[in-house]
């Protein structure tokens, strides 16, 4: 028998906040980490959780809540941060190295409070229909969204990355998608949400043919030229993400031979 579990997404943007009501167990947890993920694929600054009304049943169920911290970290580089937390939270919380578990507020207000001297990422997004020409604009609304921020160095290669993302989701979702372009912390992330819930794998190493019923080709493209990519499911589908790196090259200094 399922148990009852409510979430409620309170706001999303730059600061997410979902309130969790009822009992966290096994039977309930996946709807609490679908509702995270789905506010983590919009890319917040900050994913703060309500916990003031719930009951942990069950460790392991908090377990797999407390996994999307190093999941955040990884993409969005968003941080998350419970609320209200009750003793037995807290107690069960203690177990995990501080860099594992999330951070701790007294409410919603002081986890807002201090969320906003979190320094919100550029952003800025493009809807996509699902044909043969959203490749294309994709890869020009990039080289345009490079230049006027400053990293034109990186155009070429983030065009490359997005039309890889954007053709995925043209060719074997088939659905409309929305490319999002992120630069924070000397990192520009090009995400595309999709309406295909199918996951994506990492193709094998070895795969070299230009044919692959798993995307296999694009995706070997994709490892060679993004610093990290991966993919989340959503509540709708799924968010294929990867980052690319905006520091200028280090130049060596010259040295004197005499």
């Amino acid at each position: 028998m399922s148990t009852t579990l409510v979430c409620r997404v309170q706001r999303r943007l730059p600061i997410a906040v979902v309130a969790l009501y009822g009992t966290l167990d096994q039977s309930s947890v996946a709807r609490a980490v679908v509702t995270m993920r789905d506010c983590l694929a919009e890319a917040p600054t900050v994913l703060l959780v309500d916990v003031s009304h719930l009951v942990v049943a069950s460790a392991a169920a908090l377990r797999r809540v407390v996994s999307l911290v190093a999941e955040a970290r990884a993409w969005p580089d968003a941080r998350i941060g419970f609320c209200g937390n009750t003793p037995e939270t807290n107690a069960l919380l203690a177990e995990y190295e501080p860099v594992d578990r999330p951070s701790v507020y007294s409410d919603v207000d002081a986890g807002v409070a201090a969320a906003l001297d979190v320094p919100v990422a550029t952003r800025t997004s493009l809807a996509l229909r699902p044909d043969a020409e959203a490749p294309a604009l994709a890869r020009q609304y990039v080289v345009d969204t490079c230049t006027d921020w400053g990293i034109s160095r990186v155009a070429k290669l983030a065009s490359l990355v997005a039309s890889e993302l954007v053709t995925n989701a043209v060719v074997h979702a088939r659905t409309p998608s929305v490319m999002a372009l992120r630069l924070a912390n000397d990192t520009l992330h090009v995400s595309v949400r999709d309406n295909d819930p199918r996951p994506m794998f990492r193709p094998d190493p070895g795969l070299t043919g230009a044919h692959d019923g798993d995307h296999g080709r694009g995706l070997l493209i994709l490892d060679a030229m993004a610093d990290e990519w991966g993919t989340h499911p959503t509540a709708d589908g799924k968010v294929v993400w990867a980052t690319i790196s905006v520091k200028p090259p280090h130049t060596p200094s010259r040295r004197s031979d005499v």
